[in-house]
């Protein structure tokens, strides 16, 4: 599963890479946790607009919204079958910016936790689908991220990953009538070289941590 990630690309770089008209308004966020707010890309009238949603998708038949708290991920295997997902899938795709997740390897002495970032050290972006859900006056919008088997290197320390999509399958992933074969070409392990990672401090264990130092490559 990928259940943190992390976001502190300059707003700027951000809208270059996704080709927005203007930069996000966001601050650098380190330790980004289900339930929180989050940045998502996704095709408004033919453009391409940033957002923020609730992480946790949320379907628009759900009569309660903490259904979200077990739906921050997606299989890439099931995605499109799952009650939960299937119509955002073929409707409401989304690309999700992060320059890094995290994952926790098992040891002896407790969990250790990894940062896995692009090798290039750039953002990139995760697979997902969003929804909104309304009932009465109250209107949430809200969404999930992909994940697929990991490739040999990741697996290592976690035997999921997100899906990465490259920047040349972006308009593919957003295109509402994309076809559906097309698309699970891209639910795919990213290659091995195109992710790094190292361990980081168990302050990144606490999502009231949102500082630098989580990120910070930990003392062997």
């Amino acid at each position: 599963m990928c259940g943190r990630y992390m976001l502190n690309s300059d707003p700027a770089d951000i809208a270059a890479e996704f080709s927005l008209i203007e930069p996000p308004a966001i601050e650098p966020r380190y330790n980004i946790a289900p339930s929180q707010q989050v940045l998502i890309i996704r095709t408004t009238d033919r453009e391409r607009a940033a957002i923020e949603v609730r992480w946790g998708l949320v379907p628009s038949w759900s009569k309660d919204i903490k259904i979200g708290n077990r739906l921050i991920n997606a299989r890439a295997e099931t995605v499109a079958e799952k009650p939960a997902f299937r119509v955002a899938f073929r409707r409401r795709r989304c690309l999700v910016p992060a320059d890094g997740y995290y994952e926790w390897l098992a040891q002896s002495g407790g969990k250790q936790p990894f940062l896995i970032y692009a090798t290039a050290g750039k953002c990139f972006a995760i697979a997902g689908l969003w929804e909104r859900w309304q009932q009465g006056d109250e209107v949430i919008e809200s969404c999930t991220l992909i994940t697929c088997e990991a490739n040999q290197r990741l697996s290592e320390v976690h035997k999921r990953m997100p899906v990465v999509i490259g920047q040349d399958d972006y308009n593919l992933w957003l295109n509402d009538a994309a076809d559906p074969d097309a698309l699970a070409t891209l639910m795919r392990p990213a290659q091995e070289s195109s992710l790094t990672m190292h361990a980081v401090s168990k302050r990144v264990n606490s999502p009231r941590n949102d500082s630098i130092e989580c990120i910070v490559a930990a003392e062997a």
